[in-house]
Protein backbone atom coordinates (compact mmCIF):
# COMPACT_ATOMS: atom_id res chain seq x y z
CA UNK A 1 0.00 0.00 0.00
CA UNK A 2 1.40 3.27 -0.96
CA UNK A 3 1.52 6.08 2.09
CA UNK A 4 0.07 9.66 2.07
CA UNK A 5 4.04 10.81 1.74
CA UNK A 6 5.15 8.62 -0.48
CA UNK A 7 1.77 10.14 -2.83
CA UNK A 8 2.70 13.43 -1.92
CA UNK A 9 6.34 13.34 -2.52
CA UNK A 10 5.26 11.68 -6.10
CA UNK A 11 2.89 14.60 -6.52
CA UNK A 12 5.46 17.21 -6.00
CA UNK A 13 8.01 15.19 -8.56
CA UNK A 14 4.99 15.04 -11.07
CA UNK A 15 4.21 18.19 -10.53
CA UNK A 16 7.09 20.58 -9.04
CA UNK A 17 4.55 22.24 -5.90
CA UNK A 18 1.62 21.03 -3.88
CA UNK A 19 -1.24 22.84 -2.44
CA UNK A 20 -3.73 21.91 0.65
CA UNK A 21 -6.76 21.97 -1.76
CA UNK A 22 -4.33 19.87 -4.46
CA UNK A 23 -3.80 17.42 -1.89
CA UNK A 24 -7.19 17.07 -0.75
CA UNK A 25 -8.79 17.04 -4.21
CA UNK A 26 -5.91 15.04 -6.49
CA UNK A 27 -4.71 12.52 -3.11
CA UNK A 28 -7.46 12.59 -0.19
CA UNK A 29 -4.48 14.32 1.85
CA UNK A 30 -6.23 16.63 4.37
CA UNK A 31 -2.91 17.54 7.00
CA UNK A 32 -0.77 18.18 4.34
CA UNK A 33 1.13 20.40 6.75
CA UNK A 34 1.82 17.22 8.78
CA UNK A 35 3.11 15.49 5.59
CA UNK A 36 5.38 17.89 4.62
CA UNK A 37 6.48 17.70 8.17
CA UNK A 38 7.13 13.71 7.86
CA UNK A 39 8.75 14.12 4.79
CA UNK A 40 11.15 16.76 6.13
CA UNK A 41 11.89 14.55 9.11
CA UNK A 42 12.76 11.59 6.77
CA UNK A 43 15.78 14.44 4.50
CA UNK A 44 13.16 15.80 1.81
CA UNK A 45 14.52 19.67 1.16
CA UNK A 46 11.12 20.80 0.71
CA UNK A 47 10.56 24.53 0.55
CA UNK A 48 7.59 26.56 1.55
CA UNK A 49 5.72 29.85 0.13
CA UNK A 50 2.77 31.48 1.03
CA UNK A 51 0.72 32.44 -2.42
CA UNK A 52 -2.33 34.59 -2.71
CA UNK A 53 -5.37 34.89 -4.79
CA UNK A 54 -9.03 35.26 -4.61
CA UNK A 55 -11.35 32.41 -3.59
CA UNK A 56 -14.97 31.76 -5.62
CA UNK A 57 -16.58 34.94 -3.17
CA UNK A 58 -13.83 37.41 -4.32
CA UNK A 59 -12.09 37.57 -0.59
CA UNK A 60 -8.10 37.92 -0.89
CA UNK A 61 -6.96 34.37 1.01
CA UNK A 62 -3.07 32.97 1.32
CA UNK A 63 -2.09 29.00 1.78
CA UNK A 64 1.10 27.38 1.33
CA UNK A 65 3.01 25.65 -1.79
CA UNK A 66 5.52 23.42 -1.50
CA UNK A 67 8.15 22.31 -3.70
CA UNK A 68 10.15 19.67 -3.71
CA UNK A 69 14.12 21.06 -3.70
CA UNK A 70 16.20 18.14 -5.17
Amino acid sequence: MVTQCERVLKYMRDFGSINPMQAMKDLGVYRLGARIYDLKKEGHHIKRRRVSAKNRYGNAVSFAEYRLEE
